[in-house]
Order: C-alpha cells, then structure tokens, then sequence
C-alpha cells in the first residue's frame, strides 16, 4: 500500500518534471529564432522605373514561345528579341563576350580581374508559356502589347521572367557605364526553352561551361520573392530564397483487360482496377517531414505569434500535431512530402462498351530525402497488382528529361548566401528573409553540376492578386519594382563580383575558368548542343 508520504514524493516529482519540461519548452521557444540583421535602406540608385518597364514591354512583344520539340520552334521571335538586347544594350554587346547556344539560347561573359577566382552567374530565360490573345480573354491589355498603364507594364513575361533578362542586363550595363570592372568573372545564362524542360538552353549552357572546367562561386536564378500574407499571424512581408528544389517524375499506370458488353461486366474492370490504384496512391501519401518546415519557420521566429514558435521550436512533442496541421494546406502540405497528384485519365469511349484499356499519369514532386528510384518502389508497392502496368512516362528510363532527383541544398550560411540576405534586406528593410524549398522546376538545377551553391530568389515584391498573373492572366509588373530590381541586381553583382576568394569553399583541386580560356572579347560564337 502506498503510504501519504510515498504518494507526496511522487507529486513533487511530477510537477518537478512539468516544470522542467515547461522551461524546456519555453527556452527553446526563446531560442528558436534565427536573428536577421538590422539594415539601413540601400543607398537608392538612380532608376527610372518607368523607363525600365518600357525597355520590359518591347522585350515582351516578342512571342518567345518554346517547344520540346527543338525543330518546332517558331525562331524569328527569339532572334528578334536578341536584337533587340543588342539595340538597348549596346555596352554589355561591346564590352562582354555573347554566345549562341543551341541557336536561340544566349551566353554572356564579362571577365574578370582574377583568373584564379571562382565566377559567379545571373540565369534566366527567354521562353514563356503562350496566352489566350482572343478578343473573348479577361487580359486588360493584350498579353503581347507590353502596354504600359496604371502605373505597371502589362504582358505575358513581365514576371515570368524576362525582367530577370532586363534586370541583369540593366545591372550590367549600369555598372559598365560607371567603369567598373570585376574581380571575378560573371556570366549571364538565358536559356530558350525553361517552360519545356530547358533541355536545349540551360542544360546545354551549363555542358558548355562544364566543358571549359568552371565551377560557379554562386549563381541566383528565378524562383522565391518577396510576398505578403505568406503565413498566418506574420505581417510582414516575407522574402523566400530557394535553396534547393524538388525533383519531378511522372509515372504512367496501364491496365489492359478482355473489355466487352457493360451489361456483364466482370468483378473488376479496367476503369475499377485503375481507380483502386490511384484510390490506394492517394489515400498512402508519402510521409512528412518537419526540418525543411522548422529550418523555414526559424527565419521568421520573431515574428511569430509566441504560441506558434513555442509549437515550431518543439517538435519533438507538437510534431504529430503540426504535420497534420500543415497538411491540410495545399502550400504547406508540398513543403513537407513528396506529393502525388493524378493528372491525366483515359478510358472508354462508348457508355455501353467496357473499355479495354484504361491509362492514367501521377506526377511526383520530390522531396530532397527521396529519389526517383525510391519513388518508383513505393508506388509499386502500393499499387500491388500485376494487372497495373507501372513505367516512365515520356521516356525508358527514371532519370531523363522528364524526370530527375531533388537538386542539392545550397549553404545557407555560406558568405554567398549572407550577402544575397543582406542586398534582399537593403533593398527590402520591411522583409523577413527565409530560405525554402522551390517545389516547381527551374533552370537552376541544370547547373548542379557545376554549382554547389545555386540560389533562386527574384527581387520584386508581389501582393496575392499580382502573383495570380503568372502563366494566368493580366500577368504585370509595376514600374516600382522594376526600379528596385535594376537596383538589387546592380548592388548584389558588385558585391559578388568583388567577394573575397577566401569565402569560395572550394576543395584544392577544384578548377576555375581560367581567362585564357575563354572567348576573345567582340565576337560572337555559336556553340550547338544535341
């Protein structure tokens, strides 16, 4: 029998535990948040947004609409938006070398003082998605005018994203005209076909550059940007830096049966035996995990509500119940797992005839943790049915074009990564800046090969009803962003441009392009990948 004294013991020992547990808790809560750096407003550069936003608009007149089928490209546009870069240009053609890659893809190079420093890059892309120009469409202003209005540039583009071409350009040639020159070399990628793949612009860029021996110090491509209303209970603008992006595989699921009269139909049909499969694939997500979610939610720690950073700060007891809260998000649910989404059925033709065959496509975005091969299995394993067919859609083999790994992560605390933040947070002093997981596709990851630390961050700041504009409609940008972007990108190309050679954290061994090696200066060179 316990005696009162037993018993007496044993409560102070549990409330000595809650307490501690309590301290615990708190402490960690405390010490969450990842400190941002208290800026001053970057000392303004001199920019005519307006002027900007016109020199955007003739670049998006240009239907640069690319196709996976190289052949198929309608090339008069491209061309005549690479001259119309030469036209607004004229310094950044005269003084930097331009390639031609793959014929419509263009590859610029500024050399830099010091052969033995790792270059740095600035990639975007030409191409964009196509657009309803019917006089029946909801655009305001025609997707192809470029109009400018109410205070924005108007076009399919604007966001989507030749302002990264006008951007870099407009920084390049800034900083021509003011005589500065480099220390390391910078290259500026515009790949032609990033909306079908970038299989011909980027990846053949990257071959090329790979070729030569570069390997980048940092390069920053499309990807977050500075949003609001990004999370619940956070009033600040947030700015979102990819450091790394999932993979992409989808996977075609077949099922062939005898087919006949739907008046007897058999136990299972093909239209059945797929929808249990894809019932099963659905109803068995891929699990979730936290640390991407965490490392994201610690960046913006101090302005979190307290209640939601003690949550986020300990995982260890609230993991359970945040995974099921953030799941129930469509965005938040994408940061957490590799995502199933069935997105192409066919079956059947006739209302009084079993089909059959009966085919269905699932895309995987995948985590960084899981691979294609990984994937494959467990879709294999839930599906568990000789009858489904399971293969590559698009292509033999899981790695190809139309399928690849999770990119690697880059440093988030390397010294590229803390000068990006820093120009992020001068350019936008009311921006919290977090790093995260891009879960669509980019060009970026065609140079992993040659660049540990890719960032993916464009600097304008976009309310909900702007951010809908991207591959929808009355797609625009205002002449107030396009000021701060030719700003940031100036200011961030000089400060990588000059960065030390001792922050680079490449291995003796590695190589760096020497100057020698690369093209003379005024002349252009035509380099064909297949």
């Amino acid at each position: 029998m316990i005696t009162g004294s037993l018993l007496l013991i044993i409560g102070i020992a549990l409330v000595l535990i809650l307490v501690f547990a309590l301290a615990f808790m708190l402490l960690r809560a405390l010490l969450f948040p990842i400190g941002q750096k208290d800026v001053e407003l970057l000392e303004p550069l001199e920019v005519d947004g307006r002027s900007v936003a016109e020199r955007l608009g003739l670049a998006v007149q240009y239907k640069t609409i690319a196709d996976a089928d190289q052949e198929q490209i309608d090339g008069e546009p491209f061309e005549g938006l690479h001259r119309l870069l030469e036209t607004l240009y004229p310094q950044v053609h005269k003084k930097l070398k331009r390639e031609l890659i793959n014929e419509y893809s263009l590859l610029y190079t500024w050399k830099g003082k010091n052969k033995d420093l790792a270059p740095v890059m600035f990639i975007s892309h030409l191409d964009v998605v196509p657009a309803d120009e019917s006089e029946g469409s909801d655009w305001t202003h025609p997707p192809f005018s470029g109009e400018l209005a109410d205070g924005f540039v108007w076009g399919r583009g604007t966001i989507d994203v030749k302002c990264g071409v006008i951007g870099a350009l407009e920084a390049v040639s800034t900083l021509l005209k003011s005589g500065y020159k480099p220390e390391r070399t910078i290259y500026l990628g515009f790949g032609h076909d990033e909306e079908v793949s970038g299989r011909h612009g980027a990846h053949a860029i990257a071959d090329s550059l790979a070729s030569r021996g570069v390997q980048l110090a940092c390069l920053l491509d499309e990807g977050g940007i500075v949003t609001e209303g990004f999370l619940a209970g956070v009033d600040a603008p947030v700015a979102l830096v990819g450091i790394s992006e999932k993979g992409y595989l989808s996977l075609k699921l077949s099922v062939k049966t005898e087919g006949g009269h739907s008046s007897m139909p058999p136990e299972k049909t093909a239209i059945g035996l797929m929808s249990s499969s894809l019932a099963a694939l659905e109803a068995q997500p891929f699990p979730a995990h936290l640390e991407i979610v965490q490392f994201l939610m610690a960046h913006l720690g101090k302005a979190l509500p307290f209640a939601q950073r003690l949550v986020f700060a300990n995982t260890w007891l609230f993991g359970g119940i945040l995974k099921k809260r953030l799941g129930k998000s469509n965005s938040t649910n994408a940061l957490m797992r590799t995502t199933t989404a069935p997105t192409i059925f066919n079956a059947g033709a006739t209302e009084n005839v079993l089909p059959p065959e009966a085919e269905a496509v699932v895309n995987f975005r995948i985590m960084p943790g899981d691979t294609l091969r990984s994937v494959y299995e467990r879709v294999l394993k839930i599906v568990a049915d000789e009858r489904v067919e399971v293969k590559p859609f698009k292509s033999e083999t899981l790695e190809s074009d139309y399928g690849w790994n999770p990119t690697p992560v880059a440093d988030a605390e390397s010294a590229q990564y803390e000068c990006l933040m820093l120009k992020i947070r001068e350019t936008f002093p009311e921006a919290l800046v977090a790093p995260y997981l891009v879960v669509g596709a980019t060009d970026a990851r065609h140079y992993a090969k040659i660049c540990r630390n890719a960032f993916r961050f464009l600097p304008i700041i976009l309310s909900k009803e702007e951010l809908k504009g991207m591959h929808g409609v009355n797609e625009r940008l205002s002449f107030e962003n396009c000021a701060r972007m030719v700003g940031f990108y100036t200011a961030f190309m000089k400060e990588m441009g000059d960065l030390p050679g001792d922050v680079d954290g490449m291995s003796q061994g590695d190589e760096v392009l020497q100057a020698e090696d690369q093209p003379d200066e005024d002349e252009t060179v035509r380099v064909e990948k297949k």
